[in-house]
């Protein structure tokens, strides 16, 4: 075993093969994994080893993807068989709703680049002639599905690994880690200590244990799941090819052909935890005693789907641990504030994620960053808040109804509330309906009296449409109130600071106190890191309000360029509560509260600075508007967070004061065609195909991104990003449908929703660079149906920003 290695990937599961291969594959020379017993041990070996091409988002679709293409090769290449079978899935659908599902299912694979097509009933049989059709409405037929022998793909990326130079030990169990002072580690175990220059905790279940010793806490919780396998099944037998997955949510199971017979799981409701407080250091090829009790509904759903399996002897029955996080999906990157650790943990569908796992990690310690944007996987998504019983709830709630339709404006509450801001209570009172984000409870939209404050889940006109259609137009007419205290929110201080936001960020920063800029960030690669207003509120001081929900995200990317001394960045986005005042009598109100002149001549458009605001004796204001109306954001403490709001209420009741929820600020921004993090901004794109150009100075001698930005600015785009009007009656979209120009896919939408001071549905989103401003029909498809798209030459509402700069 080598002293001393570049990276030590600690875990033998098909997570850590696929790492130790992938990194090989970079370039890396000194790569050692450490394997506690024998390859496979934990969850690998006895999963049921289904993989798929769609992931439910773009980039996750291209994960999975990527896993599920690379087995071929992966047996080309090593000699090692994968098992692999590529038989494809069906989708079955019986009720309207997953109808609805299925579509947006079947739209958003082609955004994604995939092909998947509506069977018939006849084309269903012959596809899988077991399955009953009585009850089933639909079927969506999606080629990139199959499933893999999980031993032979373990073995076959350790074989691949160790070809290339990597060494894998066994039977070597890690006792310890400890950071060296120059920021690598030892890694301390059973037969010798090795020095890493980076650490990989691809531990599967025992991924707990293995951050601790690093001081760690991840927000993973395993569970118990089952699946069975039967006797062979005569009709099964008689069969000359292989059938199909059958995915049926509405029966809640999923089946697939093993050997002659068949191979039926399910994700138990009510879910069951296993080894809460931390798994046992001798568990390993061993598996936990069945309950078939608990699958009882499941079973007598799926023998109604499949009347074959009714007859069939059970031949094993698996009940085995897997290891979740509170959303299901990986957490996977650099640990935010620990140096050189990274995590590879919580992978659900490992032969449909290990792979793209291996890839992405290797190319992110290559290139400083990730190849595009995997955020949905990042660790630096939960932070402390993200504790046990949080994440016991969100586990469990996860997995018991894994089957059940997901909508894309959904807000679970299993595990809610967690961090709630000090008007939560009135908020309450005043029927609003709540959203979290990082943890953090916000008023999506506010029911009015006499109504339950309870969302309907539909992909259709959901049950606050006109609510929210209320909110805006009452914020157009007089002044509405919404709550931001989820922004993100940063302190940059020192004698440095602005010289060091002058090398981290593109744009020039502000010169003067009271002075605000809007600004991209960029990674190494000139792509966009991050978007921020920057305010200087003194000499050596500097607000950043980014947002909220990437705010570990972005205190990681920083780290790497703070010197050692005269200058602080510091996270306020818990530490400061902020609201939103807009609306043409927003000047009036607060000219009520605050102790400055707030005309604008005064205080115009932009200007940023401390003010006395009521009973808040500081308070930051910004002269600006997410809503494109005369409007202003305030930040105070804790502390006068309730109280400002409560003197807000009471000062505006002859203004016509109101509160508006992001259900209404998401529908004000999209009319005035800005963009959101995650959304229309991301990793994924450069700042001249987001519209973000003109911010980007090159002036300026030194940022981090320029040299390659420079590049790219001269280089033909290969998105634009568009603005966007539909025609929608009774459904709009939600975001991530493709625009076709005929049936060719010519851009994607990235938000959506409907604009209520113009009257129309409307998006956000990005053509192709070869289609940017063509004047050729578009369309999406809504549900089904075609509808016709035009691109937008300007925002629909107030082209001109004239009511915002007034």
């Amino acid at each position: 075993m080598k002293s001393h290695v570049e990276v030590a990937i600690i875990g033998g599961g098909v997570t850590g093969c696929s790492i130790a291969y992938h990194l090989m594959k970079a370039g890396f020379k000194d790569v050692l994994l450490i394997e506690r017993a024998e390859l496979t041990a934990g969850s690998t070996w006895h999963a049921a080893g289904g993989t798929g091409a769609f992931g439910g988002g773009a980039n996750a679709t291209y994960l999975h993807n990527y896993s599920f293409s690379i087995y071929p090769q992966l047996e080309r290449e090593t000699g090692q068989s994968c098992g692999f079978h590529h038989v494809g899935a069906l989708a079955l659908a019986r009720t309207d709703e997953r109808m609805d599902e299925l579509q947006r299912h079947h739209m958003a694979a082609r955004r994604a680049g995939l092909e998947t097509g509506w069977l018939t009933i006849e084309e269903t049989l012959k596809r899988c002639p077991i399955l009953d059709p009585s009850t089933i409405k639909g079927v969506l037929d999606e080629p990139h599905f199959g499933h893999v022998d999980p031993s032979g793909v373990t073995q076959a990326f350790a074989k691949g690994a160790r070809d290339m130079g990597a060494e894998i030990v066994r039977h070597n169990p890690v006792i310890d880690t400890r950071l060296r002072p120059d920021g690598s580690w030892d890694v301390v175990t059973k037969n010798g200590t090795i020095r890493a220059d980076r650490v990989v905790n691809a531990a599967g279940l025992w991924a707990r244990e293995v951050a601790a010793m690093a001081g760690i806490q991840l927000p993973l919780m395993p569970v118990e799941h089952h699946y069975f396998v039967t006797e062979s099944i005569p009709e099964i037998e008689s069969l000359d090819f292989e059938l199909p997955l059958i995915g049926d949510a509405d029966s809640e199971y999923y089946m697939r052909q093993e050997g002659k017979g068949l191979l039926l799981g399910v994700y138990e409701d009510p879910c069951t935890h296993w080894a809460e407080k931390g798994t046992p250091l001798n568990f390993g090829h061993e598996l936990l005693p069945n309950q078939l009790e608990r699958i009882d509904k499941n079973f007598l759903q799926a023998v109604e789907a499949v009347p074959v399996l009714g007859a069939a002897g059970v031949k094993r029955i698996i009940n085995g641990p897997m290891i979740f996080s509170p959303d299901l999906n990986p957490l996977i990157g650099p640990y935010p504030g620990v140096p050189n650790y990274w995590c590879a943990c919580g992978v659900m569908t490992g032969f449909s994620q290990s792979a793209a796992i291996g890839m992405v990690l290797a190319g992110w310690m290559k290139e400083r960053e990730p190849l595009f944007d995997v955020f949905m996987w990042d660790v630096a998504r939960y932070g402390r808040w993200a504790g046990k019983a949080y994440v016991k709830a969100r586990t469990g709630d996860m997995y018991a109804t894994r089957f059940k339709t997901l909508y894309p404006y959904e807000h679970r509450s299993a595990g809610r509330p967690v961090l709630t801001t000090p008007a939560y209570a009135l908020y309450r009172e005043k029927g609003a309906v709540f959203g979290a984000s990082d943890g953090m409870e916000f008023p999506l939209w506010f029911a009015p009296s006499g109504t339950k404050p309870e969302e309907s889940l539909t992909f259709r006109r959901p049950n606050w449409f006109e609510v929210v259609k209320g909110e805006c137009l009452a914020l157009q007419q007089g002044v509405g109130i919404i709550d931001i205290s989820t922004y993100g929110k940063h302190v940059v201080k020192g004698a440095g600071a602005r010289a060091w936001l002058d090398h981290v960020m593109a744009n020039r920063m502000p010169t003067r106190d009271g002075q605000l800029v809007l600004t991209p960030m960029l990674s190494h690669t000139g792509h966009l890191m991050g978007e921020f207003s920057v305010a200087q509120l003194g000499k050596a001081e500097f607000l950043l309000i980014g947002s909220g929900v990437v705010d570990r995200y972005h205190h990681r990317w920083w780290e790497q360029f703070l010197p050692s001394h005269d200058v602080s960045v510091e996270s306020m986005t818990s530490g400061l509560c902020g609201l939103s005042v807009s609306g043409p009598h927003a000047r009036s109100l607060l000219s009520r509260l605050c102790d400055q002149d707030l005309s604008g001549d005064a205080w115009p458009y932009r200007r940023t600075g401390r003010v006395q605001m009521g009973p808040a004796a500081e308070a930051i204001l910004l002269r600006v508007a997410y809503t494109g109306e005369l409007g202003y954001e305030i930040y105070v403490r804790p502390e006068s967070h309730l109280p400002l709001l409560e003197a807000l209420i009471e000062a505006g009741k002859d203004l016509g004061v109101s509160l508006a929820g992001i259900r209404a600020l998401n529908s004000l921004r999209i009319e005035k065609g800005y963009g959101a993090w995650g959304l229309e901004y991301a990793l994924d794109y450069t700042p001249f195909e987001s519209g973000m150009g003109a911010l980007v100075k090159f002036d300026k001698p030194d940022f981090v991104g320029r040299e390659a930005a420079l590049k790219l600015r001269d280089r033909s785009k290969r998105y634009v990003y568009s603005l966007f009007e539909i025609d929608a009656d009774d459904a709009d979209p939600w975001g991530d449908e493709p625009i076709l120009a005929g049936e060719e896919v010519v851009g994607f939408l990235s938000s959506a929703a409907y604009g209520f001071r113009v009257s129309r549905s409307l998006a956000l989103g990005y053509m192709k660079g070869t289609h940017a401003g063509t004047a050729e029909p578009l369309s999406i498809d809504i549900l089904g149906k075609r509808r016709s798209v035009r691109l937008l030459s300007a925002a629909a509402f107030d082209p001109t920003a004239s009511r915002m700069k007034s």
